[in-house]
């Protein structure tokens, strides 16, 4: 592979987070790499509490909640530490419920700053999240296979209190509800809905590590913006 397609400078500050980020198309397993080389270190300053200072402003707290809730599950493919600073993404997610400062931002970029919730095992916070992700798979088109699946992540959380796919990654045990609704529910609603108008390629991967792509508004754009199902995107 070209070593100049799987590396990228060091991004040093948050709107370079955010070019690079909606710069990528449809990322996924391909991106790791260059996910790596760019925010690698900034992810690590983050998860340190080193980047304290991009809470406040709007932007600056979406390009810290990339690096927490998006970035690991590049950096840490299949691994636990990809869920590792979750519950850091979720507090800023918070404060974006809170405050409404999200207003002004394009319905991909209100998506990504909502998705830590969409990862929460919480049934409350994914009752919380579920009606922005519909409204933003409503306003892009690419994004229209998230309706379903916010639905399905909140019924997952109201039945079994967490995601059952996590159990084995986690050293969690399953119970046999659990596997059967994997094996019954869990896995072909998933297909269905990455095959939804609007959804992409089949192949394309359910949500989870990270959606990026970035149509805004159901138009392409080049910064940020747009959306289409990443490979990175993993379920929660």
């Amino acid at each position: 592979m070209n070593a100049t397609r799987t590396q990228h400078p060091p991004v040093t500050e948050a709107r370079g987070v955010l070019a690079f980020w909606f710069g990528l198309k449809s990322p996924g397993k391909k991106d790791d790499r260059r996910v790596q080389s760019a925010l690698g270190l900034l992810h690590r300053q983050a998860a340190r509490g080193q980047l304290e200072g991009w809470r406040e402003e709007a932007r600056e707290r979406l390009a810290l909640i990339l690096l927490l809730d998006q970035v690991p599950r590049h950096l840490y493919r299949e691994q636990p530490r990809s869920y590792a600073t979750d519950l850091q993404a979720q507090a800023l997610t918070r404060r974006f419920f809170e405050r409404g400062d999200w207003r002004p931002f394009e319905p991909i970029e209100r998506f990504y700053a909502a998705l830590p919730y969409l990862h929460a095992e919480a049934p409350a916070l994914q009752e919380q999240v579920n009606p922005v992700i519909h409204a933003c798979a409503e306003a892009i088109p690419e994004l229209a296979f998230m309706g379903p699946i916010a639905d399905l992540y909140r019924e997952t959380i109201a039945r079994f209190g967490r995601f059952p796919h996590r159990n084995a990654m986690l050293g969690r045990s399953s119970t046999p509800l659990e596997l059967r609704f994997l094996e019954e529910e869990w896995a072909p609603r998933r297909r269905r809905g990455r095959r939804a108008p609007g959804a992409g390629p089949a192949s394309a991967p359910a949500p989870g590590p990270a959606l990026g792509g970035h149509a805004r508004t159901g138009a392409s754009r080049s910064e940020p913006g747009g959306a289409s199902p990443p490979g990175a995107a993993r379920p929660a």
